[in-house]
């Protein structure tokens, strides 16, 4: 067999002449080439073996062509690229010098000087290339190379050229390797990337000012912000979850306003970070270094360490989408300096007793200057709303007033939407180990402030702040004689704050219910659990978290489930009580077919917390599952009614009309939903199927194949699957086998366990394979198959001898 360089050689011809081979790095394996025409060296780069696998080498050569137009001092430029037999290749200049990572091993920590000058470099090709519409996706010390004085960044566009060429009809195909990682046709280098990157979602250039953040701290500390991580796994949760330790901490030298750039460069959300590299320029050249050398200054930012510690916050930049969280309840004033001595707790204003007792808890405004607290704010709200149901207070929507604030409606339209007569509004500011949290009670009918109140306490007593707040909303409320709220020795499990934190950003990301905010969401709770393993609440948490993602997260649900039973059963063990708990394994139970089971732990999770909206919504769709429409509605409703704002239990709605064969009505609901948010995948889901039922069979097509063409093709998800249905249930079978073809080949050769996908064979004849496939999918726990079964999609297979034990089999386990 002809080896690499023997095969490359041939590729060049007399033109080049191979010399010795250099260290590759994660994408390539790296040879010198003498250019025998111009008398100079070259590097010629072959993409690794690993990572060539299902390239298009015309789609890769024609997008290194976009990255080869860039021409500027700091950036190695691409000059040819070509395929030597089915292996990519690529050739820059050669440049003499060493790379940075060399530099970093050499055991010589840089100065903060010599560190800003390499940085400047850096920032000024990403500024040049970012300007050219050409993001690099890979920015690291393996990439930057020091000669000269300078430094120059190589490979832009190379991740970019490979993630697209590994692409079949516009979808990207996903890859693995021991140093790079690909999700979502994102590649990268794990250490480096961005956490919007690392999720798979859509990046631009602020994944390049986040990375370059990275490699700032590195030179700067001396160290990577997270090292010690054991493996690519954990590097990528902690860069989902994990604050660094502040520069100054680290090193004495380097200027705070340094730290503070380096900080606003590693926010988690994206758009909290400088919005260009020539912000980041700017800044440097403000930085004052121990040299004296000074410039513009640079403003110590909102996003820098505040006191010396900041909470991790997880946001996925672009994807998530955090809501802005404004201070529409507090129109009193800024609040003075955390420095200053407890205010007195005493009432602004007098207790004034309200008739309508119903309320809605609003997220606590922000006002640290940190826009991580952003989830500090929602998640407090959350508890205070739990606290609140414990005093005999009708409370109206957990994750509804945020979604509407978000929408930015304001306080009266809010209420007035969530049919409550009064709101809990206010802020929360944390700095120092202090926490500082104003309320005010607002009437919907005038908007008049009816009770107001400020609690300055150490962050140590936020569990304990909680339920005083309760306590005094719920006596204005219902009068001095109002039931005492929860404990927060009942309530909470955990002394330490920055669990706490956690568990908060992990109960937001939860609601968000998508693939990339419950990956989030695991990250974040198993963070928590690991600082207090004994903390009940945020490993029930994470229970109905692992069993959510198996129907959102396409990687095989097994272990997902058993995640679920695991978490809720530690988190039972901590606290008989939890409805969070009971409810994972209701929902687990449901979708592995054990309806009994789901029946009793979906009613005890119930009757532990009434407003539960998730295991009401959850109970809803596994009585639909049996048929029993009418309650199923009914428990959603109570669900609605606990979440008026809720887009998922509106889809809950519409999935049952589906299973009872309402169409009209399924359509209606879900595109209602649309219209409220047009990234709401089930709805596109639920829409495409009532819309094939109700004869609009081009227009289903159409609304899945966007659906589609949205998320990642591999690993092949159940969208795939009903698209493959559709096509075959409007006569296409070409197009329909095309498509399992494509299943098929990303999934290893072998259909996977997606049990929409018998019916499709079913509908192209292939009732032998669709049987087998059933069952397959039954013993694999596909998490969609019972409300499948329930469906018109198994009409025919129901009909079938054998069909029938099977689709029977599905839901009496």
């Amino acid at each position: 067999m002809t080896d690499l360089r023997t095969q490359l050689q041939s590729t060049l011809g007399d033109g080049y002449t191979l010399a010795q081979e250099l260290g590759g790095g994660g994408m390539s394996r790296v040879f010198v080439a003498h250019d025998n025409t111009l008398g100079r060296d070259v590097v010629v780069k072959v993409i690794a073996p690993e990572l060539a696998e299902g390239v298009s080498a015309d789609r890769f050569s024609r997008e290194v062509k976009l990255a080869a137009r860039l021409q500027q001092a700091n950036i190695v430029p691409v000059l040819t690229s070509g395929s030597s037999g089915s292996l990519p290749y690529y050739t820059m200049p050669f440049v003499t010098g060493e790379s940075l990572r060399a530099r970093l091993a050499g055991g010589t920590r840089l100065t903060v000087p010599q560190a800003v000058s390499i940085l400047r470099d850096v920032a000024r090709a990403l500024a040049y290339a970012h300007a050219e519409a050409v993001v690099h996706r890979d920015i690291k010390p393996e990439n930057i190379l020091l000669s000269g004085g300078t430094a120059v960044v190589t490979d832009f566009g190379i991740a970019k050229a490979l993630s697209a060429s590994r692409t079949r009809d516009g979808e990207a195909l996903a890859t693995t390797h021991s140093s790079l990682t690909q999700a979502g046709g994102s590649i990268g280098t794990p250490a480096y990337m961005a956490p919007e990157q690392a999720v798979g979602a859509e990046v631009d250039h602020r994944a390049d000012i986040y990375a370059w953040g990275v490699v700032a701290y590195e030179l700067l500390a001396g160290a990577h912000p997270f090292a010690g991580k054991a493996n690519s796994s954990q590097m990528i949760a902690a860069h989902l979850a994990e604050t660094p330790v502040p520069l100054t901490q680290r090193n004495a030298d380097v200027p705070a306003a340094l730290d503070a750039l380096v900080q606003r460069c590693l926010a988690k959300d994206a758009a909290h970070r400088p919005a260009s590299a020539e912000e980041v320029l700017q800044s440097l050249d403000g930085v004052t270094t121990p040299s004296g050398v000074r410039g513009a200054g640079v403003r110590r930012d909102a996003t820098a360490s505040n006191g010396g510690r900041r909470n991790a916050m997880l946001v996925a930049g672009g994807v998530l989408g955090v809501a802005a969280i404004i201070a529409v309840a507090v129109k009193r004033g800024s609040i003075g300096s955390m420095s200053s001595p407890p205010a007195s707790t005493a009432p602004v204003s007098r207790s004034v007793a309200v008739e309508n007792r119903s309320i809605a808890v609003l997220p606590l405004a922000n006002l640290s200057g940190d826009k991580a607290d952003d989830y500090f704010g929602i998640g407090l709200a959350e508890e205070m709303t739990r606290a609140l149901t414990q005093s005999g207070v009708r409370v109206i929507g957990r994750t509804s007033a945020a979604a509407l604030l978000a929408r930015g409606m304001d306080e009266r339209a809010i209420a007035r939407e969530l049919g409550v007569a009064t709101l809990l509004a206010g802020s929360v500011q944390r700095a120092a180990g202090q926490i500082r949290i104003n309320v005010s009670l607002v009437s919907a009918s005038d908007g008049a402030v009816r009770w107001t109140e400020r609690y300055d306490r150490p962050i140590a007593n936020v569990f304990a702040v909680q339920d005083e707040i309760a306590r005094a909303v719920a006596t204005q409320l219902n009068g001095a004689g109002a039931p005492p709220a929860a404990s927060a020795a009942a309530r909470t499990a955990t002394t330490d704050p920055e669990t706490y934190a956690l568990y908060l950003q992990g109960l937001v990301l939860f609601n968000r219910r998508s693939a990339v905010s419950l990956a989030q969401g695991i990250a974040v709770l198993e963070a928590a659990v690991a600082r207090d393993p004994e903390f009940a609440r945020a490993r029930a948490v994470l229970a109905m978290t692992y069993a959510v993602s198996s129907n959102y997260i396409f990687d095989g649900p097994d272990a997902r489930q058993t995640q679920a039973i695991r978490a809720a059963q530690r988190a039972l063990a901590s606290d008989s009580v939890s409805a969070e708990a009971y409810a994972a394994l209701g929902w687990v139970s449901a979708t592995q077919g054990r309806m009994a089971q789901a029946d009793s732990q979906l009613t005890r999770a119930i009757a532990l917390d009434p407003t539960l909206a998730t295991a009401l919504g959850w109970h809803g769709l596994h009585l639909a599952w049996r048929r029993n429409f009418g309650e199923a509605h009914r428990f959603i409703a109570r669900g609605r009614v606990a979440e008026p704002a809720s887009l998922i239990m509106r889809i809950f709605d519409a999935q049952v009309y589906t299973y009872e064969r309402n169409y009209a009505a399924a359509d209606s609901v879900a595109n209602a939903v649309l219209l409220l948010d047009s990234t709401f995948l089930l709805a596109r889901s639920v829409r495409g199927e009532a819309l094939l039922r109700l004869g609009r069979v081009p227009e289903a097509i159409r609304t899945m194949e966007q659906l589609v063409n949205a998320i990642p093709a591999v690993p092949a998800t159940e969208y795939h699957a009903i698209l493959a249905y559709l096509y075959a249930c409007a006569g296409d079978s070409t197009r329909a086998r095309a498509m399992l073809d494509q299943i098929r080949t990303s999934s290893g050769g072998k259909l996977p366990s997606i049990g929409v996908l018998a019916a499709t064979l079913e509908r192209l004849g292939q009732m032998d394979e669709a049987l087998a496939l059933l069952v397959r999918a039954r013993d694999a726990h596909d998490p969609w198959l019972p409300g499948y079964i329930a469906s018109e999609r198994y009409d025919r297979l129901r009909k079938h001898p054998r069909g029938a034990a099977i689709v029977e089999s599905v839901l009496n386990r």
